[in-house]
């Protein structure tokens, strides 16, 4: 630090209130204090805290579903609520079987205990978590960086692959939808190049699209926008992520939502090129281990349940999703590097 003040030719005195102001430079930039450049005052950003939990909004699904009459006696099935790490990722609850070609991962967000057990969780067979980052253009998740800087940190032979995603929001009608679109790409991008951005091994970013509610009980503001205008706001955020981030984004979405709002399942054609990650809780699609997607898009990862337990160590319940194939596959459809 101090080898290029030796050719400056200073009184003693100043030289003294150089190396002070120097020193207290470092004292700024230590790697403890570094984190507070993640915060969201440091990024311009609002703590998201009157969210929506993901729990929450998967009441809309199974809404959507009694209503129409999509009901299911099943007492037992393969994907089910009550999914338990490490145990039935092992065996097939009802085949009694092994399984083969699924990996498993998890969501989770600020309302998510702080005491997730991220260090723990390759150990109880889950391969990829995925954490919630920003809302709209403003709302950063206070708990972000700490899960992503965790999750990072894991040490050889504890690696899971991490991702993180944005939930897009209607905003109020008065920005065009492309440029509200690219406004939440920014904030997104932002926030991940703050947190070191994206390794090879972490997942490909993703954008969170359903229910935006300021309430159980309010009505779903996507509802003041039209179809059209929904997708331009999509495509947008994707165009600015992808460039920035130099990594395809995959789309979270359920076909519930999806029916209620865009209506045609066939504009889920202009998107093909992104990986869907479909949201699908229904007794049916658990029991056959087939999510309904939307206008027969192959899904690439799939959130079964929001219920799914650890057998030991963690008390509350979370999401889960799988992927079914090759391992291979997964690497080859998400764009992933494995962990050497």
């Amino acid at each position: 630090m101090l080898s290029h003040l030796r050719h400056l030719k200073l009184p003693l005195a100043a030289l003294a209130t150089v190396i002070a102001q120097q020193s207290a430079y470092a004292q700024v930039t230590t790697p403890a204090e570094a984190a507070t450049t993640t915060s969201a005052a440091a990024l311009g950003l609002v703590d998201l805290t009157n969210d929506l939990s993901r729990k929450d909004l998967f009441n809309e699904i199974l809404k959507i579903d009694a209503a129409a009459g999509s009901t299911d006696p099943s007492q037992y099935f393969n994907l089910y609520n009550a999914f338990r790490f490490p145990d039935d990722v092992k065996v097939d609850a009802v085949l009694k079987t092994p399984r083969t070609n699924s990996l498993f991962g998890v969501d989770i967000s600020h309302h998510t205990h702080p005491a997730f057990p991220i260090e723990q969780l390759r150990k109880r067979e889950v391969h990829f978590i995925y954490m919630k980052a920003t809302q709209g253009a403003k709302f950063l998740d206070p708990k972000f960086s700490t899960f992503w800087s965790r999750t990072g940190k894991l040490p050889k032979g504890s690696e899971v692959h991490r991702g993180a995603y944005h939930f897009l929001s209607s905003g109020d009608g008065t920005i065009p939808p492309a440029e509200w679109g690219k406004a939440q790409g920014r904030t997104f991008v932002k926030v991940i190049k703050a947190n070191g951005g994206l390794l090879e091994t972490d997942m490909p970013p993703v954008v969170d699209l359903e229910w935006d509610k300021a309430s159980s009980a309010s009505k779903d503001r996507w509802t003041e926008r039209k179809p059209d205008e929904i997708i331009e706001i999509l495509v947008a955020f994707l165009s600015v992520v992808e460039t920035e981030l130099g990594r395809r984004p995959m789309i979270y979405t359920a076909r519930s939502w999806w029916n209620e709002r865009i209506g045609s399942e066939k504009k889920m054609e202009s998107l093909s090129r992104y990986p869907l990650w479909i949201a699908d809780y229904s007794k049916t699609s658990q029991a056959n281990e087939t999510p309904r997607t939307i206008n027969g898009t192959k899904w690439a990862l799939w959130q079964y349940t929001d219920s799914a337990k650890m057998a030991i160590g963690f008390n509350e319940a979370f999401d889960a999703n799988i992927f079914k194939g090759e391992p291979a596959s997964f690497y080859t459809i998400l764009s992933v590097k494995a962990f050497q």
